[in-house]
């Protein structure tokens, strides 16, 4: 366990702990999820794009001490699904970039494994949000599930591509990555709970549908 750096405790890959061909899925992966995401986009979209990639960014900046050993990071990739459907990935990449090049944070053979670790459960939460909509569950309800399902979800990737690409070799990586996370999920599964009912209640059409 003393050989585990503590940086992995994060959903954010730092550079240099994966191995190459993983590297360079993980671009390929983050290009097919922007084409898709970039496929048609209109112009009136883009504002939206904007100011959720500004969220992501400085949610995922701040930084929460975690038993003064480590340190964790709230996401928000649920909130960035629910509102911008299969275009989540735009303001995902954006963010990360962002990160990368103002705040060195993460690393540049890992930013398109970051992408997809962030992006596929936003996706997810796309897909699900309008029928949790449809069954009738209360905003609040919906943003808790999808905004701690999310994180789940991000943190699950992070802990498979650790595992099955990582340079070294990290056998009890799992159930820590996920302990370290719990109180993000449940701290961020409340926070997007009251900010989906808040959007739904004042500009419902932000949520994408």
């Amino acid at each position: 366990m003393s050989d585990v750096p503590l940086s992995l405790f994060a959903v954010h890959l730092s550079g240099g702990v994966v191995a190459g061909p993983w590297a360079v899925g993980g671009f390929v992966g983050a290009a097919a999820l922007l084409a898709a995401a970039c496929w048609r986009l209109p112009e009136r979209d883009i504002p939206r794009v904007g100011v959720l990639s500004a969220a992501f960014f400085v949610a995922s900046s701040i930084s929460l001490p975690l038993g003064g050993l480590t340190s964790v990071h709230p996401i928000l990739n649920g909130l960035v699904g629910a509102c911008l459907g299969r275009r989540a990935p735009l303001a995902i990449a954006v963010g990360l970039t962002l990160h990368l090049f103002l705040l060195a944070h993460g690393g540049l053979d890992s930013l398109g494994l970051n992408v997809c670790i962030m992006a596929l459960p936003a996706l997810g939460v796309a897909a699900v949000h309008p029928a949790l909509r449809r069954l009738g569950l209360r905003a609040f309800t919906r943003g808790t599930l999808l905004g701690g399902g999310a994180v789940a979800g991000a943190a699950i990737l992070n802990f498979l591509v650790l595992l099955l690409g990582g340079i070294e070799d990290w056998p009890t990586l799992a159930r820590l990555v996920l302990l370290a996370h719990v109180p993000v999920m449940l701290i961020e599964g409340f926070l997007v709970g009251v900010m989906v009912s808040y959007v739904e209640k004042v500009k419902p059409d932000l949520l994408a549908s």
